[in-house]
């Protein structure tokens, strides 16, 4: 197989399987799981989103370097499409329980929602871009897109990075009020 034949059949693969990045948000069943659970989900999507800032200017720097194939950039978009996509469900099983969530969980969810769409609909657009314009990744529109998901994953990821702070103070206040306050145990 020549590098010819492999990149159309690497292209065409990667066009079956990632044809749409926008993640699910359908609301999967309750999940039955301790009070800590939702904090554990936000924590592990601050992580993803740092992932996928991590991996939108990688695809962006990518699309600056001539010297690159566009073999390069299918693992970075992969794992943005993946990433988001798993950020999506997790959000899903987070709305499906959110009236037992705390107040602070649900206003994170709520900064964190409308940014996750637009780095939903940015990967969509770059992986299309990509799929039809595989010798154009070099265009500002193609890096553009990157850039925005990029800067949506990071504001996730700091905005959640923010409220887990929060929850956290929130947590050793509380302890030190106990701690001081006689028969509060």
């Amino acid at each position: 197989m020549n590098k010819q034949s492999f990149t159309f059949t690497v292209m065409a693969t990667i066009g079956s399987l990632v044809a749409f990045a926008a993640p699910t948000f359908a609301a999967p069943a309750p999940a039955s799981h301790g009070t800590d659970a939702p904090r554990v989900t936000l924590e592990e999507m601050r992580t993803l989103a740092s992932t996928t800032a991590n991996q939108a200017e990688r695809v962006r720097m990518y699309g600056a370097n001539y010297a690159l194939s566009s073999d390069a950039q299918l693992s970075p978009l992969w794992t943005m499409k993946t990433d988001i996509n798993t950020m999506g469900k997790e959000i899903a099983t987070l709305q499906a329980e959110r009236g037992t969530l705390q107040p602070w969980e649900q206003q994170a969810i709520d900064k964190v929602l409308p940014l996750l769409k637009e780095a939903a609909s940015n990967t969509e657009e770059a992986i299309q871009f990509f799929n039809n314009n595989h010798n154009y990744l070099w265009s500002p529109e193609y890096r553009g897109y990157a850039q925005k998901v990029n800067q949506d994953a990071a504001q996730i990821s700091k905005t959640l990075k923010t409220y887990l702070k929060y929850e956290k103070v929130q947590n050793q206040e509380e302890q030190l009020h106990n701690t001081i306050t006689p028969g509060a145990n």
